[in-house]
């Protein structure tokens, strides 16, 4: 059978047998998919840093005898190593964040290339910016609109007052939705955020922006860690199970490394460390 090829952003590698890896990669035309590269711990050429966490590839590969079978990974070539990203703690976690939410939201074999330039979009963001947080957080609202989960943030949903100063408002993580304080006047509850209006402000323009337009806007630390609990929670009520890398994106500090770009001190007991290429 001859080899085929994709282009393809890789989400996760595990290790299998002796000298075999599983690369898990979401791809253009393929969608998300899982690879075997025979021998990959063992290749001096056709797989030396190149099945990295984070990078850009051009995969040759033959198709899987069975319809969800694995693909047999012949060889690779690096379009992007994204190595900044694996060297710089911040970085390293909004990536594996970003990588969960695709490996939660997304099918096997179900191609979408919204989803895929999305995904390219913020591992090159990455690469480029110092505040990984907000790339994290613009990902997670294309995300879930991109999904068919776009969340109503621009009125409340009650008696559709439209979000403007001088109300409260309380987003709804079990609908994605909101509520103004004369329709809800609880000053809150453990399911209830409250979110000031420049965070709601901030993700009504996200929400519609191009790709080509979301590295332009700017957030404050705070609208950006209450937009990051807000759909957190909402995606929590969503897919119903816990996404793993959220109390670590949680404790991250939202002011940009600007005086020590390189920094890579985690966290004790987090079990996250940035790799580099060997």
């Amino acid at each position: 059978m001859s080899l085929r090829s994709t282009c393809g952003l890789v989400l996760k590698i595990s290790e299998h047998g002796e000298s075999d890896k599983l690369v898990t990669v979401y791809s253009n035309d393929l969608g998300r998919v899982t690879g075997i590269a025979k021998g990959a711990k063992r290749s001096k050429q056709r797989f030396v840093n190149k099945l990295e966490e984070f990078s850009h590839l051009q995969i040759f590969y033959r198709p899987p005898r069975g319809l969800m079978g694995l693909l047999f990974i012949s060889e690779a070539e690096l379009l992007c190593s994204h190595l900044s990203i694996r060297k710089d703690y911040r970085r390293y976690v909004a990536a594996m964040y970003i990588s969960e939410l695709i490996l939660r939201f997304t099918r096997d074999n179900d191609p979408d290339p919204r989803l895929y330039a999305l995904l390219k979009w913020a591992f090159a963001s990455l690469e480029a910016d110092e505040a990984p947080q907000k790339i994290a957080t613009l990902f997670h609202l294309q995300l879930l609109t991109a999904a068919g989960y776009r969340p109503e943030l621009n009125r409340c949903s009650k008696c559709e007052l439209p979000v403007s100063p001088g109300r409260a408002f309380i987003f709804l993580p079990g609908n994605g939705s909101l509520l103004c304080s004369s329709c809800h006047p609880r000053q809150g509850g453990p399911d209830l955020n409250r979110l000031s209006i420049q965070t709601l402000k901030f993700l009504a323009r996200a929400q519609i922006a191009g790709l080509e337009q979301l590295n332009r806007l700017q957030l404050s630390g705070q609208t950006t860690t209450e937009a990051l609990e807000s759909l957190y929670h909402y995606t929590f009520h969503l897919l119903q199970q816990d996404i793993h890398s959220w109390p670590i994106m949680r404790a991250l500090d939202t002011t940009p490394s600007r005086k020590n770009p390189m920094r890579a001190h985690a966290p004790q007991n987090t079990g996250i460390t940035p790799r580099r290429n060997q």
